[in-house]
């Protein structure tokens, strides 16, 4: 199968007919290779996911699909350095602890969910 046969009926195989695409993220999670294909779309950088439609064939078994995110060659270096960025800057995936009531709290909370304490300690009124 070609490769613009497989970048879906948006108009997207017009965009990358006849060009060399190179794998600069490769994962089981479409959503997420979605999103950063609106990230690297968001900074000029032409991008495409394959195999995200068989996701939902395989329920229960995430880690059998292959999720791949695509550029021309010639943008290969400069989503690298888009998607580094966004490695570095998204939300940490820890837990932290509150200091008031020691529930465990998602790192991206700001406050606690159970007693409202901030995350540096301080209470909420």
């Amino acid at each position: 199968m070609p490769w613009g046969a497989e970048l879906g009926s948006t108009g997207d195989s017009a965009l990358f007919a006849g060009r060399d695409l190179v794998c600069v993220h490769r994962g089981t999670d479409p959503i997420e290779a979605n999103l950063l294909q609106g990230l690297l779309d968001s900074e000029g950088i032409p991008a495409a996911v394959t195999g995200a439609d068989l996701v939902g064939g395989y329920s229960g078994v995430p880690r059998v699909c292959d999720v791949r995110l695509l550029v021309p060659q010639r943008y290969r270096e400069q989503a690298a350095g888009v998607l580094e960025r966004y490695q570095h800057e998204r939300p940490g995936s820890g837990e932290w602890a509150c200091g008031g009531c020691g529930e465990a709290n998602a790192a991206t909370f700001e406050s606690c969910w159970s007693c409202g304490r901030d995350a540096a300690g301080e209470a909420r009124s």
